[in-house]
C-alpha cells in the first residue's frame, strides 16, 4: 500500500514540475519574441533599385548595412542556382548597378537626409549612412553611367568614372580618386574636356586647381603634372655569371657591361659566343602583354582572350603575305622564319667583344625586361640523322666530318651518304653542305646532319605516279594531235 502511495506522488510531483518548467520555457520564448520584435523595423527600398520593396529591418542597422545584406542575400540564392557562366557573370553586374549617390531617405515624420555612400566608405562619415527608423524610405535615383559621369585622370591614386552629382567641383572629383598622386611633381593645373550635346565638338579648359571649378555632367578631368619616373627598371640575367637573377638598372643609360658587372661579372665556363639578349619588338607579344594586364597579370586567359591573340597573329601574318612575291611553296619556309621571329625577339648582337671598352657590343644599352642568356661553354659537336648512334661528340680541333660520324656509330643503313652532310652552324643555324675533308668548318657547338634516304613506298604509291604521268603524256598527245590536222 505504502510502494502504490509513494509511486503515485513521485509521478505527480514529475508532472506538476515539467509543467512549471515548460511554461517558464514558453514564457521565455514569448518574452524574447517580444524583445526582438521591440528592434525589428520595417524598411521600405524604392526608386532605381533591383530589389525594390519592403524588409525587415533592425534599429541597429544603418543604410549601407541593410542594402549590402539584401544584395549579398540576393547574389547568394541567384549564384547558387545556375552554373551558367555568361548568366552569372550578367548577375553580378546588374547586382550592382544602382547608384551610390543622391539617395533620399525619407522618414515617417517627414524628415528628407540625401546620402551619399560612396563618401561614407570614403570617409567613413556617418552623416551620409544613418541608422534607419522604422518606416523609413529609401528612394534611389535612376542609374546611367554612360551619361551621367565625370571621369578623372592624370596625377591622382585612382583613375575613375562616377556617377555625377549636381554642385559638385574639382575638389570632389579629386577626393574621390583618393586624392593627388604625390609621386607626381608640379601639380598645380588640370585640363577638363567638354563636349557638345552631339558630342562633336570639345571644349578643352586649363585651370588651376585652387580655383576649383563647378563641374558638368560628362566632364573629363585631366590633372597635370610631370610624369613619375622612378619605374622598377630591371633585366634578368641567366646562366653562367655569378649572381645570376634580377638586375636594376636605370632608364635606357646602362649598358650589358654594367649589367654583367652587377652580377658578379663571368664564370670560367661562360661562353660569350652563344650568348643572346632576347628582346620581344612585336605586336603579337606587345598586346599579349597588354591582354594579360588587363587580365589582373598573371591570371590564366579566358576563351575570348586567347581567340583574340590567335586574331592578331593571323592579322600580322596576312598583312606579310598582302603584297608578298612568293609561291605557295615558298610560304612553308615563310611561316617557320616568321614563327621564330615572333617566338626569338633575339637582339643580335656578338658578345664575344665585350672585353672591347670601345666596341659598340660594350657600350650597348639594355632596356626593361630584357633577358640575358650566358650559356655553359659545350665542348661537344652535335652527330645525328642518318647515323648509328645520335649524340654529342667530344669536338677536337683538325678533327673531319667522318670522324665525328665514325664517333657516332658510322652510317646508318638509311643515310644517303658522303655528298649529303650538312654542318648546321651552333650560332646562326645556318645550314652548308660540307665535304669530309673541310676541317676548319667545324667549331664546338656545331650540328652534324645526315640526310636520309626516303623510305621505300608501297606497289600503289608507284602506280598513282605512272598513272599521273600517263594522264599528262596523254593530254599533250590529245593537243598534240588536235593542232596537228
Amino acid at each position: 500500500m505504502l510502494r502504490k502511495f509513494l509511486i503515485i506522488f513521485f509521478n505527480l510531483f514529475f508532472v506538476l514540475l515539467f509543467s512549471n518548467t515548460f511554461a517558464q520555457t514558453k514564457n521565455n520564448d514569448n518574452s524574447t519574441s517580444q524583445m526582438q520584435a521591440l528592434y525589428l523595423i520595417n524598411v521600405t527600398i524604392g526608386g532605381d533599385f533591383p530589389l525594390s520593396g519592403s524588409y525587415s529591418a533592425s534599429r541597429t542597422e544603418r543604410v549601407d548595412q541593410l542594402i549590402t545584406r539584401i544584395s549579398l542575400q540576393y547574389k547568394a540564392e541567384i549564384l547558387g542556382s545556375t552554373p551558367d557562366e555568361k548568366l552569372l557573370s550578367l548577375i553580378r553586374k546588374n547586382s550592382d548597378n544602382f547608384s551610390k549617390r543622391n539617395i533620399i531617405l525619407k522618414r515617417f515624420n517627414g524628415e528628407q537626409i540625401n546620402l551619399d555612400l560612396v563618401k561614407f566608405r570614403l570617409t567613413g562619415d556617418f552623416s551620409h549612412n544613418p541608422y534607419l527608423m522604422n518606416d523609413d524610405v529609401i528612394i534611389f535615383p535612376p542609374f546611367d553611367i554612360e551619361k551621367n559621369f565625370v571621369f578623372i585622370t592624370g596625377a591622382v591614386n585612382r583613375e575613375i568614372r562616377f556617377e555625377f552629382v549636381e554642385g559638385e567641383k574639382l575638389s570632389d572629383a579629386i577626393f574621390i580618386a583618393q586624392g593627388l598622386n604625390p609621386a607626381f611633381s608640379n601639380v598645380d593645373s588640370a585640363h577638363i574636356s567638354r563636349l557638345s550635346s552631339n558630342g562633336e565638338v570639345e571644349t578643352l579648359l586649363k585651370i588651376k586647381i585652387s580655383d576649383n571649378p563647378l563641374l558638368q555632367r560628362g566632364d573629363r578631368i585631366n590633372i597635370l603634372g610631370d610624369a613619375y619616373q622612378k619605374d622598377n627598371y630591371n633585366v634578368v640575367v641567366l646562366g653562367e655569371v655569378k649572381r645570376p637573377g634580377k638586375i636594376f638598372i636605370s632608364k635606357n643609360n646602362t649598358t650589358i657591361s654594367e649589367v654583367i658587372k652587377r652580377a658578379g661579372g663571368l664564370t670560367d665556363k661562360a661562353s660569350l659566343k652563344f650568348a643572346e639578349i632576347l628582346r620581344n619588338y612585336n605586336t603579337v607579344s606587345a598586346l599579349k602583354k597588354k591582354v594579360l594586364l588587363e587580365n589582373d597579370e598573371g591570371i590564366q586567359l579566358t576563351l575570348e582572350q586567347e581567340d583574340q591573340l590567335l586574331k592578331f597573329k593571323q592579322n600580322e601574318l596576312l598583312k606579310m603575305y598582302r603584297t608578298a612575291d612568293i609561291t605557295y611553296d615558298d610560304t612553308l619556309f615563310f611561316n617557320i622564319d616568321n614563327a621564330l621571329r615572333n617566338l626569338e625577339g633575339y637582339s643580335k648582337i656578338d658578345l664575344t667583344k665585350l672585353s672591347d671598352p670601345n666596341s659598340f657590343e660594350s657600350k650597348y644599352i639594355m632596356h626593361e625586361n630584357d633577358v640575358i642568356i650566358i650559356p655553359e661553354i659545350r665542348n661537344e659537336v652535335y652527330v645525328w640523322g642518318g647515323v648509328a648512334n645520335s649524340g654529342y661528340c667530344q669536338f677536337e680541333e683538325g678533327k673531319s666530318i667522318i670522324d665525328y660520324i665514325k664517333n657516332a656509330g658510322g652510317y646508318s643503313e638509311i643515310a644517303m651518304g658522303d655528298d649529303e652532310l650538312y654542318l648546321i652552324k651552333g650560332k646562326s643555324r645556318e645550314w652548308i653542305n660540307v665535304l669530309e675533308n673541310e676541317k676548319d668548318k667545324i667549331e664546338a657547338g656545331d650540328f652534324i646532319y645526315i640526310k636520309k634516304n626516303r623510305p621505300v613506298e608501297n606497289f600503289w604509291y608507284y602506280v598513282g605516279r605512272i598513272s599521273a604521268i600517263a594522264g599528262i603524256l596523254g593530254g599533250v598527245a590529245t593537243i598534240f594531235l588536235a593542232f596537228s590536222k
